[in-house]
């Protein structure tokens, strides 16, 4: 008879690996927000094609997303041989190939970080949203020193080999994931109720809805992240080094964040942590929107990564608990990473036509506020333990 897992071991191999590869994703999924500056300023791009690189990220995300909820093992290990592939190709300098790279690290981060978030957020139930926060904890971590190493290797001027030493990191996460490459099928741990079957049917109306949620808040939150060291170039006068530090003090605001909100769910519930962080993430969006002193802006960064922190550990916990670990979860988070490719292109979009970067930040703002929205309806559902259908 199989051992149940224990709280350390994660789909046979202990919970570290998954800890430090959650790291480097933050890492990968930031880096194109602080050096986007530079790329622009080297091929000359618009603010359109900067979009259409995000876009490229995103869009490839959601197959790598669809894929992890048929074989979250090999999608761990697989995504980051994708992440280190796509790396590697970005060092070779054009915007051709800027555009496969970051479909390939898209791929490989969506089927690497849907796999991780829904193992740990199926395997203990009871401890579902500190797990996810934890996790989320780590990606966190990894994103806040994308834009310090970025503008440091712009600064130094070597850039490229920062890159190719991102690659190699990546290709080491894989060899440490090699073991889950092994034949045989994805399991679930012992003594799962049928609701947690991959057979289980999510409700049309659960399904739409978490989609639209989860969707709206990786729009919101890779536009923010996306275009501030962007904004502050322009607005601010700021170099591109140091405009790219914004963006990591927007992930050291949201990393703080998440570690507050393991203690506030010790306290409060769960819903009530997730609107006090969309009104706080609406509040710091929306200064964006005015002329003001740069001291304001960096009260902005950080007032929104507070209100951001909780928004996806806490989403992805209430998904969860309505569907647990079904093959239809991947794509939900399909369309979630989709959010990533549409919202900031339209942020660029918008700040073309609309003469600036100040104006554009609405997209984000109404996201935030759809996603208000949506949380308010779900608590109209009925409890999460009746949800499920079978076949």
């Amino acid at each position: 008879m199989p051992l149940r897992p224990t709280a350390s071991r994660f789909e046979s191999l202990p919970a570290t690996p998954f800890y430090f590869a959650l790291v480097l994703a933050g890492f990968a999924t930031s880096l194109l927000g602080p050096i986007l500056p530079a790329l622009s300023a080297q091929w000359s791009l618009s603010d359109t094609q900067g979009g259409w690189l995000f876009a490229a990220q995103f869009l490839a995300s959601t197959c790598g997303s669809i894929l992890s909820s048929y074989s979250p093992r090999r999608s761990v290990a697989l995504g980051f041989a994708s992440i280190a592939a796509g790396v590697a190709l970005l060092a070779t300098g054009h915007y051709g190939a800027a555009l496969l790279a970051f479909a390939l690290i898209g791929v490989g981060l969506g089927a690497a970080v849907s796999a991780t978030n829904l193992i740990f957020g199926t395997e203990y139930p009871e401890r579902r949203g500190a797990l996810l926060t934890r996790v989320n904890l780590c990606w966190g971590a990894g994103a806040v020193l994308a834009p310090q190493l970025a503008g440091l290797a712009e600064h130094e001027d070597s850039l490229k080999d920062f890159l190719l030493l991102l690659a190699l990191c990546a290709f080491v996460m894989f060899a440490a994931f090699s073991p889950l490459l092994r034949k045989g099928r994805d399991v679930l741990p012992p003594g799962d109720s049928a609701e947690r079957r991959s057979g289980a049917r999510i409700p049309s109306t659960v399904f739409v809805l978490f989609s639209t949620m989860l969707f709206l808040y990786v729009g919101a939150e890779t536009s923010v992240a996306g275009w501030i060291a962007t904004y502050t170039h322009r607005l601010g006068g700021l170099s591109v080094a140091r405009a790219s530090l914004l963006v990591s003090v927007f992930w050291i605001a949201v990393v703080a964040g998440r570690g507050l909100v393991v203690w506030l769910l010790r306290v409060f519930a769960e819903r009530t942590v997730l609107l006090c962080g969309l009104a706080v993430a609406m509040a710091g969006v929306a200064m964006l929107l005015f002329p003001h002193a740069p001291w304001m802006t960096l009260l902005a960064v950080v007032v929104g990564g507070l209100g951001f922190a909780p928004l996806f550990p806490l989403l992805v916990s209430r998904m969860l608990g309505r569907t647990g670990r079904t093959r239809q979860v991947g794509w939900i988070f399909a369309i979630c990473g989709s959010g990533g490719a549409v919202v900031p292109w339209i942020t660029g979009v918008v700040s073309q036509h609309a003469g600036g970067l100040r104006a554009a930040f609405l997209a984000p703002l109404a996201a935030l506020g759809g996603i208000l929205v949506s949380v308010l309806i779900e608590g109209l559902m009925k409890p999460a333990g009746r949800d499920l259908v079978q076949h």
